[in-house]
């Protein structure tokens, strides 16, 4: 079985956030767990990132000789293919190298916005990634492509028009990002305005990717089973609960995994001091350390709290601003790296400065400081508004972070909350908000502190319980490939 995997980003060599990590991880998860039954490539545009991240990891690419032409009637475009070859791995990694298309500072914008053309960009991605793959192929194009994100959504209407050559599956990382453009996009890429339904890529009168590729793929998944059942609803649904009730073929919620190999203190070479479940000396040296460095003088019991976050209202970042001033009467100090809406970044910055004993704040993305706040704080603050899946509270719980949560989406499916007797027996794996709001996030702080400072022995088995915890790919993995199994057989 070949399988394709098509997404804007894939880390290590282009990420904004979880999407990148997810395709960076599963594709290998899959070859691996596979064995000879599968073979898995990856298909994602040459960014100008993308050369400078290769060359400080010493990758090698390699021009294949392919070139793959695109005629728009808006333009016409062609990309050179590119293999990675250095180093080698069970997964084909493809780039698609358009430079009037991808040789830019950002990925999908600047700070002034997204770039105008984006419609354009991703609709070349789609058509660029079904030929390049099929020309690729070892002899046969793939049987089956997995598109991710809005993105890569008319890649399963391309192959519709071309008569499903292949099967195709859709996964939703995000809902709240659609892809919605004017609806002369639709003249503008090629497309008849067959298209232009409600049952299709229409959506008020202008057109979303991401609902094109839901209409017509085989499969839909999304990266949680309860955010599968949330965003048939119209609190979680963002104007698509309808849509995907009565007009998606199949939906389905697989959770995600995480490289437990790479996500590992016991040989993280990031922090301060190795540890592991057993042996806890080195978080408390990585505690140490991390206070010192960010300025924060702690008293004995105080509660270190980290946030790794996108700094939006969806993350809850504004119920966090609210308790700042309570942090002293709390028994906690804040340590908080993130960047996202411009006038939560300057309250925070403000905050920062006003109440800099108990506060510090990191605006920006910085992959070595997040492991080091992992590594180093008490618990992590989740209070997200919707959250499909979360990958930050599985990576804090391998450090022996403890999460507190608003039960949402996947952090309802990772994070369990029986109480705090149970939660003391090590039969849990952090705190859940009981409302979304300041006041719900502030009682959940307050179990999580009187916790670490009364019941050490309780908050020592619970730190083991998130540790042991499998957050591997593996059975994500299986249940993909058992998906595809199914698709195969039914064709």
């Amino acid at each position: 079985m070949r399988i394709c995997h098509v997404a804007s980003e894939v880390t290590p060599w282009s990420q904004t956030g979880g999407l990148g990590e997810v395709v960076g991880a599963l594709p290998a998860a899959l070859a691996r767990i596979g064995g000879g039954e599968v073979e898995v490539a990856v298909v994602t545009p040459l960014y100008r990132a993308t050369r400078a991240r290769a060359a400080q990891l010493g990758a090698r690419l390699e021009d294949t000789g392919i070139e793959v032409a695109v005629a728009f009637p808006a333009a016409d475009l062609a990309a050179r293919v590119v293999r990675l070859v250095e180093p080698p791995g069970p997964v084909t990694q493809l780039f698609l190298d358009c430079p009037p298309l991808y040789d830019r500072d950002g990925q999908y914008g600047t700070e002034s916005g997204d770039y105008p053309d984006n419609a354009l960009r991703f609709a070349f991605l789609a058509r660029a990634a079904l030929a390049a793959a099929q020309r690729l192929g070892a002899g046969s194009p793939p049987d089956l492509f997995h598109v991710h994100d809005w993105h890569t959504g008319l890649l399963p209407v391309y192959l519709q028009r071309a008569g499903r050559p292949a099967a195709s599956v859709m996964t939703i990382h995000n809902l709240a990002f659609q892809g919605i453009f004017d609806k002369r996009t639709v003249v503008d890429l090629g497309l008849d305005w067959s298209v232009f339904t409600p049952q299709s890529m229409e959506l008020y009168d202008r057109v979303s990717f991401l609902k094109g590729g839901l209409a017509v793929a085989d499969v839909v998944t999304t990266v949680s089973p309860s955010y599968a059942v949330e965003i048939l609803t119209a609190r979680f649904g963002a104007g698509l609960q309808g849509f995907l009730k009565y007009d998606v073929k199949e939906l389905h919620g697989i959770l995600n995994g995480i490289d437990q190999a790479t996500w590992n203190p016991a040989t993280d070479r990031g922090i301060t001091a190795r540890f592991s479940a057993r042996d806890l000396a080195g978080k408390a040296a990585c505690r140490a350390a991390l206070t010192a460095e960010r300025g924060l003088p702690m008293a004995p019991g105080e509660l270190l709290i980290g946030m790794v976050s996108r700094v939006t209202d969806q993350k809850g970042v504004d119920l966090v601003a609210d308790l700042v001033p309570e942090l002293h009467g709390l028994g906690a100090r804040l340590i908080l790296l993130g960047a996202g809406e411009p006038a939560l970044e300057q309250r925070l910055l403000w905050l920062a400065e006003r109440f800099q004993q108990h506060l510090s704040v990191t605006i920006g993305f910085d992959p070595p400081l997040a492991r080091r706040i992992f590594a180093g704080v008490d618990c992590v603050l989740l209070p997200s508004r919707f959250e499909p899946c979360g990958l930050t509270q599985m990576y804090a719980m391998r450090y022996g972070t403890i999460p507190i949560v608003n039960p949402v989406g996947g952090l309802r499916d990772t994070v369990t909350d029986p109480g705090d007797d149970a939660l003391a027996e090590g039969k849990g794996t952090g705190f859940w908000m009981e409302e979304l709001s300041a006041s719900g996030l502030r009682a959940a702080l307050r179990r999580a502190a009187g916790m670490c400072r009364y019941q050490q022995k309780g908050w020592r088995r619970l730190i083991e319980h998130c540790m042991t915890r499998d957050f591997s790919w593996d059975g994500p993995a299986a249940r993909y490939l058992d998906l595809y199994r199914q698709l195969m057989a039914a064709r």
